[in-house]
């Protein structure tokens, strides 16, 4: 089984293939699957492979709040927020865009549900209508709305260290970003793993330490991140450039967010 031409990064791009061991169905069978990946390494030394998406090898979908489409061992874009981060009025007005969308293209009345659903709207409306949404989304948060208590560093930190505590044990972590009322996360899990328990607990010790040390109480984060299992390089350096580009597109001066990719020291 074959996962397009497989990839790796470091330092620049070349082309290299390896394999694999996947595990299929109930019968646990273990199948040699080329595979896309990448690479970086570690402060340490330790050399890091990143999975994309194998549309070959097993994975799964889910609806809570949020779609979810998960594959154990492919690296996966999180966002997490604070719940403060996008008031009443922002929701209303994203909603209003993507109606307004929806209308242009002769769409109006249906919920981006039945369009996305729908066997008569072909692939390509679909996927510009998931863009659209998604980075009116993101650019909403960009626009740093609510109380923005990441701004500052010892809170941002508590944020970095919870997701860096079982980094190199329970999954392996390429990069991050705190800004002032949100996170990006590069992450992928190791076997055994769930990717929406580890972020309740990632979120659930990182809102403890912060209302201990800002004086605050109840809800810290709005509870579902939005992930999204990374297909290919050219997405994979999409999603970098996007993380690292975060401060200038919401306008963060210096001092208020913290950056961690693979490679850096460890915070203190």
């Amino acid at each position: 089984m074959k996962c397009g031409g497989a990839k790796k990064w470091h330092g620049g791009l070349h082309r290299d293939r390896i394999f694999a061991r996947a595990v299929h169905g109930g019968d646990h069978r273990a199948t040699l699957v080329e595979c896309c990946v990448s690479f970086g390494f570690a402060m340490d030394g330790r050399k890091v492979d990143w999975f994309f998406f194998d549309p070959n090898t097993d994975w799964s979908e889910s609806v809570r709040n949020l779609p979810h489409r998960d594959q154990t061992g492919a690296l996966t874009f999180v966002t997490f927020r604070l719940a403060d981060s996008m008031p009443k009025p922002v929701v209303t007005q994203w909603h209003s865009n993507i109606a307004q969308w929806l209308q242009e293209r002769g769409l109006g009345g249906k919920s981006v549900e039945d369009v996305l659903d729908s066997a008569d709207v072909v692939c390509s409306v679909k996927q510009e209508l998931r863009k659209f949404k998604y980075s009116k989304w993101h650019g909403h948060l960009d626009d740093c709305h609510g109380q923005c208590l990441l701004r500052k560093p010892e809170l941002a930190a508590e944020v970095g260290n919870s997701l860096l505590h079982f980094d190199d044990q329970r999954y392996d972590i390429e990069r991050f970003i705190v800004m002032p009322n949100h996170v990006h996360v590069l992450i992928q899990m190791r076997s055994g793993f769930d990717l929406r328990k580890q972020f309740r607990e990632i979120q659930r010790f990182s809102a403890r330490q912060i209302n201990q040390l800002s004086g605050s109480s109840g809800d810290l984060w709005q509870g579902e991140p939005f992930d999204h299992v990374v297909r290919s390089e050219v997405q994979f350096l999409y999603l970098q450039k996007y993380i690292c580009d975060n401060p200038v597109k919401g306008r963060v001066p210096a001092g208020e967010f913290l950056y961690w990719e693979l490679g850096m020291p460890r915070l203190n």
